[in-house]
């Protein structure tokens, strides 16, 4: 993207790269689910539910809590890696959020450069 402005001899230009952030692996803001207590879970985004993805903002999944299981080494790492599930904040049943691709591409801004006569 890139905008030029004259003012009085002067010329000002702005320009920003868009940079892909296309995702094999998203948050599925149509994914709701009832455990078997009667809890609903599902995206939120800003304290509200999520209608919409945005690579922008932060999804959370405030009913569930991470719980560690233990941990492992990948291939070819010194250091393990942490291992777990996550389940209901009130019941503890075991929730599998739903993830999906993008189904078309995403770009978010990325640096902005400014100039004054091209310096």
């Amino acid at each position: 993207m890139r905008s030029t402005t004259y003012a009085a001899g002067d010329v000002f230009e702005a320009s920003c790269d868009l940079v892909d952030v296309t995702s094999l692996h998203r948050p599925d803001t149509g994914w709701r689910v009832i455990d078997a207590q009667g809890h609903e879970h599902r995206w939120y985004v800003d304290g509200q539910p999520a209608t919409s993805y945005s690579p922008s903002a932060t999804h959370e999944l405030p009913t569930l809590i991470w719980v560690k299981d233990g941990e492992e080494y990948w291939d070819g790492a010194d250091e393990p890696h942490d291992v777990g599930h996550l389940e209901c904040t009130q019941c503890g049943e075991h929730i599998e959020p739903r993830y999906t691709p993008d189904n078309c591409t995403q770009h978010i801004p990325g640096l902005r450069r400014y100039s004054i006569h091209g310096a």
